[in-house]
């Protein structure tokens, strides 16, 4: 019996190869190329439109309904972000007003030559920790 590396099997070396390398849709190496031809042909400038629609006129016909399925993925995807996104920036606009507030009253007694007070520099420590997602 002989093992991998006395005698490979060409598509056990090509499996192990490439098992860690990320796996590139047609519709997104389509993708890639397209904007690489436009970035090339119109320097001027383009859309993300024109991007893809010349992505999928070069996507192979037998490419396409595995296209569409990853284009309604990728949009639900997306919506589902913003949404998430506007969710959270709402949820923090609170801690962001206060933070400035924090940071007002921090630079006028700085300004005035007043001493900052210790609660004051542990309210814009919690503050800040709190948007940078490490609050407890």
């Amino acid at each position: 019996m002989s093992t991998f590396f006395q005698n490979p099997e060409p598509d056990t070396i090509f499996e192990a190869l490439t098992s860690d390398l990320r796996r590139v849709s047609p519709l997104a190496a389509m993708f890639d190329a397209a904007e690489d031809t436009l970035l090339a042909d119109r320097p001027e400038g383009f859309t993300p439109e024109d991007i893809g629609e010349l992505a999928w006129q070069s996507l192979p016909e037998a490419e396409r309904p595995d296209a569409k399925v990853e284009l309604l993925y990728t949009y639900w995807a997306a919506r589902r972000n913003d949404l998430e996104a506007r969710a959270r920036y709402e949820r923090e606009q609170k801690a962001r007003t206060a933070l400035a507030a924090c940071l007002d009253e921090r630079e006028m007694a700085l300004v005035l030559g007043n001493e900052v007070p210790p609660r004051l520099d542990a309210s814009i420590a919690r503050l800040a920790r709190t948007l940078l997602g490490g609050a407890r």
